[in-house]
């Protein structure tokens, strides 16, 4: 009887467990986690995107994001793909492993990502940031750092970009003033000019530009396991795409 008894109880035991994890899943996929938001500043509309608790920001490179992973909460291009349409924009650091990419005069800035904290820098620390990406199995990239403690720098747009007319949609990763992170885009078309204000208005205090114009696609979604919307949705060059900005329900 004793025999008994004690499998009754750990069948009980298990079966609350399995019930409690279960209960904790639909939970996640019922919380949300992407809070997104469209505001206005200087005369445009801005979709302003943030990661909630239980989310964590990374890097990936070579293989896209699979939309149909439903952990999986924001996708977008972060550097630049060279010419060769395959090689990343800067030396780059992935979960820890460190991946070459070509020299380019327009990384003045980068994204270091380390123990769960983002942080914006400037080029001239590139290497002490690898180090410790490399020992504590974080995330890098380099980009344009168009707004460095709250001052605007349009001038590291690369030219190229800045000539561009007419004007189109922009992006950035943004570290606000109260030390929260958003991926900030705007609505409708603007000049660079007009976009790095229009962030440092809505409260940045550093901002990295991301890949836009023909490589702009992306998509997120404010639930895990919920429906996608898409980000500025030029294909041209989404299938040469070689590195991504990702938000994550951690797991």
């Amino acid at each position: 009887m004793r025999i008994i008894f004690l499998i009754m109880l750990l069948a009980a035991m298990c079966t609350t467990a399995c019930n409690t994890l279960k209960n904790m899943d639909s939970t996640l996929n019922n919380q949300q986690l992407l809070a997104v938001d469209t505001v206005a500043a200087l005369g445009h509309r801005y979709i302003v995107m943030k990661p909630k608790a239980g989310t964590e920001v990374l890097t990936q490179s070579g293989t896209a994001p699979d939309v149909n992973d439903g952990s999986l909460l924001l996708s977008v291009a972060a550097a630049f793909t060279g010419d060769d349409l395959t090689t990343v924009c800067g030396d780059h650091v992935v979960a820890g492993t460190l991946h070459k990419g070509y020299a380019d005069v327009t990384t003045t800035g980068h994204m270091l990502i380390v123990d769960g904290k983002v942080k914006i820098l400037p080029s001239d620390i590139i290497d002490q940031s690898i180090k410790s990406a490399t020992a504590h199995r974080g995330y890098l990239f380099q980009q344009c750092y168009i707004v460095e403690n709250g001052v605007a720098h349009v001038d590291r747009i690369p030219q190229a970009i800045i000539d561009r007319r007419p004007h189109i949609i922009f992006r950035a990763a943004v570290l606000m003033a109260d030390g929260s992170f958003a991926i900030v885009q705007g609505a409708d078309e603007q000049y660079p000019e007009e976009f790095v204000a229009g962030i440092v208005q809505l409260g940045a205090r550093d901002a990295l530009y991301l890949d836009m114009g023909t490589w702009a696609y992306g998509w997120y979604r404010t639930m895990a396991g919920g429906t996608t919307t898409e980000l500025a949705k030029r294909y041209d060059n989404t299938r040469f795409q070689s590195n991504w900005l990702i938000i994550r329900a951690k797991k």
